[in-house]
């Protein structure tokens, strides 16, 4: 079944020209919501949400963690306003499972179909800088953590790049295309070796965010 696209925002002009630009793509799109319960409302199968920052009263983050609560498996997308520099919030929401961010700028139109068609491939559409200091922020984790005599096996990177950014056992399993009694075995592993009760000492508000340095306005990474 093929993901449907929601945007999420309560800006007409805004929903309108989104609308426009999801007509062409050759994937189902629901109509557009105007805040959080008119697009939770009736949970159901995956979706991509495409979250209007600008518009949106609330914090992205942990919007996306709702709607993920009520359709588990959907992706999302944010809309940024335009900014000399986005990257601290963009790696603040990227911990909290966003995978993609369009700032509302001048090329914004073109860029938003290239990333919907890059996330809906199952990649992500974020800055290096983003990513870099994702991965300087992981390290430190493991140097802080990890006991000695240990050492995450290749499976379990994979599995704590994943927690770090708060999926659930289930996302981490489609992901990765294993069984969530897998999935959850390679956590409580990780957990074990870095000497933490749950899941919840990964975040990142339990260890310093590492320095960004500026991007380029249109620079995006595709993995």
């Amino acid at each position: 079944m093929a993901v449907a696209i929601q945007t999420i925002s309560s800006h007409p002009l805004l929903t309108r020209a989104v609308q426009d630009i999801l007509a062409d793509l050759p994937v189902p799109i629901l109509p557009a919501a105007s805040n959080e319960a008119a697009a939770t409302d009736q949970p159901g199968s995956p979706r991509l949400f495409l979250l209007d920052a600008c518009s949106l009263h609330t914090d992205l983050g942990p919007l996306a963690g709702r709607c993920r609560a009520k359709s588990p498996g959907s992706k999302f997308l944010a809309l940024l306003p335009p900014a000399t520099s986005n990257l601290p919030e963009e790696l603040r929401l990227f911990f909290w499972g966003i995978e993609g961010f369009v700032e509302l700028g001048e090329t914004w139109q073109t860029e938003l179909p290239l990333a919907i068609h890059s996330i809906l491939k199952g990649q992500l559409w974020v800055p290096p800088e983003v990513l870099s200091a994702y991965a300087i922020q992981a390290k430190s984790l493991l140097d802080a953590q990890l006991l000695p005599g240990h050492s995450l096996t290749a499976r379990e990177g994979q599995v704590l790049q994943f927690l770090m950014r708060r999926l659930t056992n289930k996302e981490i399993s489609n992901a990765l295309t294993i069984s969530e009694r897998t999935a959850k075995f390679h956590v409580s592993n990780i957990l074990g070796k870095l000497n933490l009760k749950d899941r919840y000492g990964l975040l990142p508000e339990k260890f310093s965010m590492p320095a960004l340095r500026p991007a380029g306005p249109t620079d995006r990474l595709r993995l």
